[in-house]
């Protein structure tokens, strides 16, 4: 095969040289736009594939189906980028590239599809490696550690198992922060890359980052410097864990009860609420879940729902009719067994809405004199994804009545949470009351305690 020499410094460039050397179980790399984190993984994966003849990869985000307008381009421009696109055979039915001289593949997979992401073989060689990109939306470490078991195995002589993790750290409060970066972890390489690494940025966008500085000093720590960080002002600043979140009770039979979605491939945020007799809200039951088809997502509201439902809210877009079908999702969701409610979509409006529903006020304990604070809107702890998401949500940044949409994975539950706050709820009436009446009993027979009820 004939050989061709590339000079690698001029087409990586600079910033990254102990990042490429590392050869540690974990490589960590956090860092702001346009650091060209990615990119450099990218050139790392197709370099190093052709440089080990055993070695397979697999690349993972937290939903599938997000790989191909991601990594899977990423990778694509890498191989373009070192000249050996020609050796590579790229396909997207299954997603993966292949090194077409000796059959290794780099594999895709989402946190989406447990039993595959466990369960990875390859037919030539070993599994030597894995690449988690934008790793902030694995929002467990417990699914990360479930992960990294299943890189396992013995090597070749020479060959060494590496996770890399890379991402921006939107998320002060992320797992991956007390992981790797506030403890020192003896088998990770952490890094902190910033626009700074990427010489090819040209003056104006570089200015553009700059500019945040004096613009948004929080959101430049993040996006400018790749620390961690609210990037600039949170939305729902009323939200509270000890005022809206609370342990899961019986909710009485007499409460009116709604579900409320927003619903896409990438995923279906699913919620149901009760409206007691005061009129406050109480969420009290969680789907959320990636990659489920339509009439998929209505089987799995179907099979948790065991209570009877007054209505069903979801976003306007699903009564869109496709043409190709005729039918519009609503269609499918109804033949399905799940009967929609058309939900406004202001969104303004519908944040406006939810903040009225999350202000915190006092009442006073009629038993103890004290006072505490609630809120209308109250959510069980099980709801787990909601209660994570709604405290994140930034303000956009160009218009600070609405919510910022990046990023996205933070949008979906209260994307949901807005089509309810949207709609009018009306206190459930209260249950009627058994009328009972002395029942005259002769001899001295009694019948539990003397009354009978209608």
């Amino acid at each position: 095969m004939k050989t061709e020499e590339i000079d690698l410094p001029s087409i990586v460039g600079k910033g990254y040289g102990k990042f490429w050397r590392s050869k540690k179980r974990y490589r960590v790399i956090k860092g702001g736009r346009a650091s060209k984190k990615s990119r450099t993984m990218g050139l790392w994966s197709i370099y190093n594939i052709m440089k080990y003849p055993l070695a397979n990869m697999v690349v993972v985000r937290n939903t599938y189906n997000t790989n191909k307008d991601s990594t899977y381009a990423v990778l694509k421009w890498a191989a373009r980028r070192l000249g050996v696109f020609h050796l590579w055979k790229f396909t997207e039915s299954p997603l993966e590239a292949k090194y077409i001289p000796t059959g290794q593949k780099i594999l895709f997979r989402g946190f989406d599809d447990p039993l595959k992401i466990t369960s990875i073989t390859v037919d030539i060689g070993v599994l030597c490696w894995a690449w988690i990109e934008e790793a902030f939306e694995i929002e467990s470490e417990e699914k990360f550690r479930t992960f990294d078991e299943s890189i396992r195995g013995e090597l070749p002589p020479g060959y060494f198992k590496q996770v890399t993790l890379s991402f921006n750290p939107w998320i002060n409060s992320h797992w991956t922060k007390t992981r790797f970066y506030d403890n020192v972890d003896p088998y990770a390489d952490t890094f902190t890359t910033t626009y700074k690494c990427n010489e090819w940025l040209d003056d104006a966008d570089r200015a553009l980052i700059e500019d945040l500085e004096r613009t948004n000093p929080a959101r430049f720590k993040v996006v400018g410097l790749g620390e961690y960080g609210l990037p600039g002002g949170t939305y729902f600043e009323e939200f509270r864990e000890d005022v809206h979140v609370v342990e899961p009770f019986r909710i009485p039979d007499h409460w009116q009860r709604y579900r409320f979605m927003d619903y896409g491939l990438d995923m279906l945020a699913a919620y149901w609420a009760a409206i007691d007799t005061q009129g406050n809200a109480y969420i009290y039951k969680e789907v959320y879940e990636s990659n489920l088809i339509i009439s998929d997502a209505a089987k799995r509201i179907k099979s948790i729902t065991n209570e009877t439902i007054k209505l069903t809210y979801a976003p306007p877009d699903l009564w869109n009719r496709r043409q190709e079908t005729g039918k519009s999702a609503e269609d499918i969701f109804r033949e399905n067994g799940v009967v929609l409610s058309k939900a406004g979509n202001d969104r303004v409006q519908g944040w406006l809405n939810l903040k009225e529903w999350l202000k915190p006020f006092e009442i006073e304990d009629e038993q103890t004199g004290e006072t505490y604070k609630t809120a209308r809107l109250k959510i069980f702890k099980n709801c787990v994804n909601l209660i994570r998401t709604l405290p994140q949500l930034q303000r956009d940044e160009k218009d600070p009545n609405d919510v910022a949409t990046e990023p996205h994975e933070l949008t979906h539950a209260p994307d949901a949470l807005r089509y309810f706050c949207g709609m009018r709820m009306l206190p459930s009436a209260e249950p009627k009351k058994d009328k009972k009446t002395p029942f005259p009993f002769q001899n001295g027979q009694t019948n539990q305690g003397g009354y009978m009820t209608w």
